[in-house]
């Protein structure tokens, strides 16, 4: 759960009062701490409790009623939060590279996913599926199914293209691990959504389109960034919400082909960094 100070500084907390539980979500901010709306115990943006009111002003407060909390970062619109092992602010990987996009206009929407984030990122970095699942819509007009992919790795995830006969490379996807996918659709357009996960079977994924379109023309192009955005995920949802296992991490069953190019850097990738995790973690 995110929330804002009175001075603007985000803050990322656990969605549940220390007291018994309540969604803390439902509550409200006052007075630089969220309200809990079930007995207004007050939470500070470290997440120790500052206020019981059950009790009195008078009542002290233990120090172990309080809320976990994480650290959190802005950058180009984007709150990110750190939900590894604990570690020193000056240890923590750097912010996506987002200057691609600087200087360009975007609209935003929130879709939720039912399915586990692993498998909504896995679904954005296959074109094989697009004559099929989407054969009303983006893949109208692909006539053959062949699908031939190039990955090429970088700093903080890779590059993914489709090879076709008489396409150039304007066109590509750049994936920076973990949950952010761009989409560039030339020197003036771009798509990104980035996977939030909830739980282990709820995403939000969040769509923009950065654009120079002229601003008197900014509506349109938030109807139509909303409408293809519902478009495409509305074919997606069902087919990728009955893929079992539900996370890729247990996925070992999967027979993965050379198309599934994607595919295989992105699991490439999150294994070696749960690998990572697993020595930084003190035994």
């Amino acid at each position: 759960m995110f929330w804002r100070t009175d001075s603007g500084e985000a803050v990322c907390m656990t969605d549940r009062c220390a007291h018994r539980g309540a969604a803390l979500s439902l509550g409200r901010v006052r007075s630089d701490t969220i309200e809990c709306r079930f007995h207004g115990f007050r939470f500070g943006a470290d997440g120790r409790c500052v206020r019981v009111p059950p009790e009195g002003e008078d009542w002290p407060i233990p120090s172990q009623l309080r809320v976990d909390t994480r650290p959190t970062r802005e950058s180009a619109g984007y709150v990110w939060t750190w939900r590894g092992p604990e570690v020193a602010t000056g240890e923590l990987p750097p912010l996506p590279d987002l200057s691609r996009v600087r200087g360009m206009y975007f609209g935003e929407t929130r879709y939720p996913w039912n399915v586990h984030y692993t498998r909504a990122i896995e679904n954005v970095l296959d074109y094989s599926h697009l004559p099929f699942v989407h054969r009303k819509s983006i893949g109208a007009f692909i006539r053959d199914p062949v699908t031939r992919v190039r990955i090429e790795p970088h700093e903080h995830g890779f590059l993914f293209f489709q090879d076709r006969k008489g396409k150039s490379d304007r066109q590509y996807v750049d994936f920076v691990y973990p949950n952010l996918w761009f989409n560039r659709l030339g020197n003036r357009y771009f798509m990104a959504a980035t996977f939030v996960p909830i739980d282990e079977s709820h995403t939000d994924v969040y769509v923009r389109w950065y654009h120079r379109v002229p601003r008197p023309f900014h509506p349109l192009v938030d109807l139509w960034g909303r409408f293809s955005q519902y478009l495409v995920f509305d074919d997606d949802l069902p087919i990728v919400s009955s893929q079992q296992p539900e996370n890729v991490d247990d996925a070992d069953g999967d027979h993965l082909v050379p198309s599934d190019g994607g595919l295989v850097a992105y699991r490439r990738l999150r294994r070696r960094h749960q690998q990572e995790l697993r020595r930084a973690r003190p035994r």
